[in-house]
């Protein structure tokens, strides 16, 4: 445990990590408070001094919540580190797969970053609103925010100490291969699974144009497990041109040109439109949004499948 905590990586990470969840703490607190006794239509003294102190809170909520979404890649950065020094592991994948706490870290982190978008688009359209229209449900979202950011904080200081340079770890290939079943869900084929990949995109575009935002929401989701899926066990082979390398996290390396931050990023913030869109009122911009990301997320899983295709004329 002490020699994974002396790394530089992992030392900036909770450093930072704490100060955020102590500034978020007092934000928190001051925003019990301000919910308690704020009154729109009160022309008080004490109403006046709690408008005045819930701009400070935003301020610092917003702050923290933007530099908690940076935090995500150099968390991946991180992990990616530590399998340096970590024995067995080849890559991210089994720093986060050397404990239980690890994985749900991990899904938690990226919940709380499409949240976090979610929060400062509620808190964007509060301030330009005259009449504290969307005040308390994003305070109130913002303590929802809170109590998740706490689980995280648990998990990842967890997570962490729980790591050591002793006990070997297996890497991505025994991870991700399995040459004797099916990997899949519902022993479903890799033909299905790639359908069900450009079908659900194809989908939610429809989906888009035609208005029905709530199919968008829910199929978004779908895409986002789908396309896990299909990068694991089918895409990822043919950035590493390597039918047995299958693995999401060596996509974020320099040896792939760091592909996998843009094939996640635009996956992340594909997502975040078509929640948007389902959670806020639709604006002219919204199917050109959700159109634009969800196709440049196709393009980034799929350029090295098509330029396999083209230059060898066959498949992996």
């Amino acid at each position: 445990m002490a020699d994974i905590l002396l790394s530089y990586e992992v030392g900036i990470n909770l450093l930072l990590e704490l100060i955020l969840f102590l500034l978020l703490s007092i934000a928190a607190f001051k925003t019990i408070f301000i919910l308690k006794n704020f009154r729109v239509d009160a022309a008080t003294s004490l109403q006046y001094s709690l408008e005045k102190s819930s701009y400070l809170v935003i301020t610092i909520i917003q702050f923290t919540l933007i530099i908690k979404m940076i935090l995500l890649p150099f968390f991946t950065f991180t992990l990616n580190a530590l399998s340096n020094i970590i024995p067995g592991a080849m890559c991210g994948a089994g720093v986060i797969s050397a404990n239980i706490y690890g994985e749900p870290l991990l899904v938690l982190k990226i919940f709380i970053v499409i949240a976090t978008m979610l929060w400062l688009t509620l808190n964007a359209a509060d301030l330009h609103s005259k009449d504290f229209k969307f005040f308390k449900k994003k305070m109130y979202f913002s303590l929802l925010l809170y109590l998740f950011i706490s689980i995280e904080a648990l998990l990842e200081l967890l997570f962490f100490t729980e790591l050591t340079t002793v006990n070997p770890v297996s890497c991505c290939s025994s991870l991700y291969s399995s040459e004797d079943s099916n990997p899949l869900p519902f022993n479903i084929s890799m033909l299905t699974l790639i359908v069900s990949f450009y079908t659900t995109y194809t989908a939610i575009i429809l989906s888009s144009f035609f208005r029905k935002k709530h199919l968008v929401a829910s199929l978004s989701i779908l895409y986002l497990y789908i396309a896990y899926l299909s990068i694991v066990y089918f895409f990822s082979t043919y950035i590493y041109q390597l039918p047995t390398h299958k693995c999401p996290y060596c996509l974020l390396q320099a040896d792939y040109y760091y592909i996998g931050y843009f094939i996640y990023s635009s996956l992340i913030i594909a997502t975040f439109y078509a929640l948007k869109g389902s959670l806020f009122a639709p604006t002219k911009n919204t199917h050109m949004l959700i159109t634009i990301w969800y196709t440049l997320s196709i393009f980034f899983i799929s350029i090295n499948f098509i330029l396999y295709l083209i230059i060898n004329q066959t498949f992996l």
